[in-house]
Parts: structure tokens; sequence; C-alpha cells
């Protein structure tokens, strides 16, 4: 299964790039750079397909991001899910399961990944190492796809396939590749962005008679 932090940060900062008439890799990256730093809230219907061997997971539901660091996952299909993180700590919800896991997860927490770059700091150039995607296709024909490679050895990805419009170079999706080949692609519709979203959103209280299962980062 795929790693809940790993998939959540990622993707927080990928959504974020809604720039235009980019005309080179040069330019997709100075769009990015701009982009992230205007964006406070954005609202999105998303649909996850992980791959691995003998295993192919598809998902979809909607989320709401909100700065700094705080999110809300609603897995719709097939099974409902939900993932709030509220600043201070992730919550993954099964309702199914009768179980919560929480664990802490702060802005600190998303230092050195992807989601750096929507807090007002990080440098795209250099963390990655940004080319043209050559293996993964992109959905749509009217789509380009860019590779993004991680400079520091210690990500726990190896590196993130964007799929841009053509035109726009809205993000149509993305591609999370792991160290041992398998991939999470999300696909994106129905954006929103600077959308007003109440803080309580992202607030998690446990349902009675739920189990409550906690990490900590101590080993």
């Amino acid at each position: 299964m795929p790693s809940w932090r790993l998939v959540f940060i990622t993707c927080m900062f990928i959504l974020l790039l809604r720039s235009g008439g980019a005309a080179d890799l040069g330019a997709v990256v100075e769009g990015l750079q701009q982009r992230y730093s205007s964006v406070s809230t954005l609202k999105a219907s998303f649909q996850q397909t992980y791959r691995a061997p003998g295993i192919e997971q598809i998902e979809s539901g909607v989320f709401w991001l909100k700065k700094p660091g705080l999110m809300r996952w609603e897995y719709r299909q097939p099974e409902e899910k939900l993932f709030v993180a509220d600043g201070k700590e992730a919550f993954l919800y099964m309702p199914r399961d009768r179980q919560v896991t929480i664990q802490p997860f702060s802005v600190s927490d998303m230092h050195s990944t992807p989601l750096e770059f929507l807090l007002g700091s990080g440098n795209i150039s250099k963390s990655f190492a940004v080319s043209w995607e050559s293996e993964f296709k992109p959905n749509s024909g009217s789509a380009v796809t860019i590779r993004l490679t991680p400079l520091k050895s210690e990500a726990e990805y190896s590196f993130l396939v964007l799929e841009l419009d053509r035109e726009n170079y809205e993000i149509r999706g993305i591609i999370i590749h792991e160290p041992g080949g398998n991939t999470s692609r999300f696909a994106f519709t129905n954006f929103e962005i600077n959308v007003k979203v109440d803080n309580k959103s992202f607030k998690f209280k446990t349902p009675k008679g739920v189990e409550e299962v906690r990490f900590t980062d101590n080993p």
C-alpha cells in the first residue's frame, strides 16, 4: 500500500500548478514557482490509481487544502475513508473498520517534501532535476508531461511526473514513482482555487465506539 504521508504531502504540492503560456522547461518552473505563492485554498475532485505487482487499486473522491498545512481528503468510491490534517496531527478514519489512526503531522514535517514550496519556501530548481517525461504517457493528447527528480537521495519517491494542459499548463495528473517501482497516479478535475473553506473542515472528532490507534515519531 502507498505511504499515506507521501501520497498526501506530494499531491498537495503538485496540484497547484495552474500557470499559463509556458514554452519550455524554464518557463514551466518559473510559472510553478510563482503560482503556488498566490494560492491559499484549493478544492478538486480526484481519482487515484495505485499499481504494484499483482495489485491495481482505484479510488476517487474530493479534497480540500488550506495553507499552511490543513488537508481534508474524502474518499467516496469504492469505500468511504477520510484523511484530515489539522496542523498538529493527521487522522485516517476507516468507517468500515470502526478505526482511526492518528499520528503527529505539522508544518515542520513537510520540510524536504514537495509541500514545502506551498509554504512560501523552497526552490524548485535547487530541489529537483526537471526534464521532459518520455516513459509515462499523458491520458490526453492535449497534455504534456514533465519529470521532477529529487536531488536529495533520502526522498521517499524516485521521481514525480506531472501531466499538464498543453495550452495553459493546468495540472491534469500526477504520478508518484516509488523506488521499488510501485506507482500512485492521480487524475484531477473540477479545480476551485482560493475558495472559502472553514477551518472546522480540518478538525476531526473520533466518533463514539471507534477505536483510536496512535503512532508517534519516536522509535
